[in-house]
């Protein structure tokens, strides 16, 4: 135990990366290249202030009068499966950086929770194994998950405090990782002893707002509510991450409590059970884009964002499929009614630059990044605007003040629509980009954009009407569709008569 009145030191240190297996056919894997890492005296420029887990982790800390020290913290947006020598070559940098900070009173793990590698399927389970073994069975360890993690025996046994984020829009990582620090500063002082339970549930992974009004909203009332109760220290659940070919891409409902494993695990049975009595409610419903752009139409005031989905870079999709702009185009709108943020073609952008703005060029737009995405839009296109591709995100979205690279972009006018074309994929999370070409949202009357939900953030304080389309796509929200050939199990809704067996102790 540690003494209570000295000052407790911490390890920062994780891999995060949502993997979507199924990108890898089409992007290759995952490069050393594709991370950013960052260690020691870096980590706090880039991170403190952010609404990040590591953000949290520096306020709580500061605040708390902890020491904070620093191994690898790498970080990759989404995309496929991780090749198997860059996952070792970033493992080891962390292990490094965690033994040269020995001795620790503990860890704080930044990590995603879907992470995939070459030849492992849970990365966070493995490299968590390996920490454990650096820094010894007596001290704890605490790691702040994406709600769209797919939990893990392993990460149960090896990790003490495992806390995803509630909110999708992940908007409470930053409120997540100061409760990490507070929680964990508490077990290292020997204030509580946690251990955790969890129920794995026979479905695949959701893919839901939490905003009111949407299911998965009451499943987080209810975990709130069994957090209060005396003894239980978190009670929480990861929706899991349905665009991986694992065994189990599945929810997960996991509790800790102090000391009591019984009352954990009877708790997160009684979550589990909800949402497996609700089940029906979170099936995915899906709206052709051409119905979505009927339906913006119909919205007599006000603007309406159209989110398309099933080729949601922050999925791991190329986000550069055409079937939601088709469906613009087709449309025939008079000019200025609507906006397209953003397509990925470096070759468009870049033919948009040498040709320079004011000029006219034909295009070849999209659909070049794998046999879902739609057909290329071939079609005459205004030069508007050529920018690098630099921006911050605005106050009120998910990633709020984060800085954003995508390289070479530009404005086009395709048929009245303004199309926003950029050389690196990423979702939309709010209008900065936008703002960079010289459109205001105010003007227009229809935005669409590549995004599951995080652009509800955003968007919603803007938007009078939200339509969500989909289309094939590799994040597509018909999860069903998906091949499937690593199950573990029959899971729900690829089959009905599932029957579902409650975990042992």
């Amino acid at each position: 135990m540690h003494n209570a009145n000295a000052t407790l030191r911490f390890v920062v240190a994780g891999i995060c990366h949502e993997t979507n297996t199924y990108a890898t056919e089409f992007t290759g894997y995952t490069q050393l290249s594709d991370f950013m890492c960052v260690s020691g005296d870096e980590v706090e420029p880039e991170y403190a202030g952010t609404n990040r887990s590591v953000g949290g982790y520096i306020e709580a800390a500061h605040a708390l009068g902890i020491e904070l020290v620093y191994s690898t913290l790498a970080f990759a947006w989404p995309s496929g499966t991780i090749g198997a020598g860059v996952y070792e070559q970033l493992k080891q940098s962390v292990l490094a950086g965690i033994r040269d900070s020995l001795p620790v009173d503990g860890v704080l793990m930044a990590p995603h929770g879907a992470g995939v590698v070459e030849g492992i399927d849970d990365l966070e389970g493995d490299l968590l194994a390996a920490v454990r073994e650096l820094v010894g069975d007596s001290v704890p360890i605490a790691s702040v998950y994406d709600l769209h993690g797919q939990m893990t025996d392993a990460m149960r046994i090896y990790g003490d405090l495992t806390l995803p984020c509630r909110l999708y829009p992940h908007t409470d990582l930053l409120q997540r990782g100061v409760e990490a620090v507070e929680l964990l500063a508490q077990t290292a002082r020997g204030a509580i002893r946690p251990v955790t339970a969890m129920h794995r549930l026979p479905m695949l992974g959701i893919v839901m707002s939490t905003d009111s009004g949407f299911p998965a909203a009451d499943v987080n009332d209810l975990c709130l509510r069994i957090g209060e109760r005396p003894g239980v220290i978190d009670c929480s659940w990861f929706h899991g991450f349905p665009y991986a070919d694992i065994p189990a891409p599945c929810p997960t409902v996991v509790c800790t409590t102090d000391g009591d494993l019984d009352l954990a695990q009877r708790c997160a049975d009684e979550v589990a059970d909800w949402i497996w009595a609700n089940r029906e409610a979170f099936r995915p419903r899906v709206l052709a884009p051409e119905e979505g752009v009927r339906q913006a139409l119909a919205v007599e005031s006000g603007l309406v964002v159209i989110n398309e989905s099933s080729d949601n870079p922050g999925g791991g999709a190329p986000g550069d499929a055409t079937y939601l702009l088709r469906a613009l185009l087709d449309a025939q709108l008079p000019p200025e009614t609507a906006c397209f943020v953003a397509i990925h073609d470096r070759e468009v952008a870049q033919q948009a630059e040498r040709a320079g703005v004011g000029a006219t060029i034909e295009v070849k737009l999209g659909g070049k990044l794998g046999k879902m995405q739609g057909a290329p839009i071939v079609a005459q296109a205004y030069v508007k605007a050529v920018t690098d591709g630099r921006f911050t995100n605005l106050p009120g979205s998910m990633l709020e003040g984060l800085q954003f690279d995508l390289g070479t972009s530009c404005r086009l006018i395709i048929e009245g629509v303004d199309v926003i074309v950029i050389s690196r994929p990423t979702q939309t999370f709010d209008h900065a980009l936008l703002l960079l070409h010289g459109i205001d949202v105010n003007s227009r009357r229809i935005v669409a954009l590549k995004s599951s939900n995080h652009f509800r953030a955003g968007f919603q304080a803007l938007a009078s009407a939200i339509i969500t389309v989909d289309s094939p796509g590799l994040s597509s929200a018909d999860v069903a569709s998906f091949p499937r050939s690593r199950l573990a199990q029959d899971l729900w809704p690829l089959r009905e008569d599932v029957v579902r067996v409650r975990p042992e102790l």
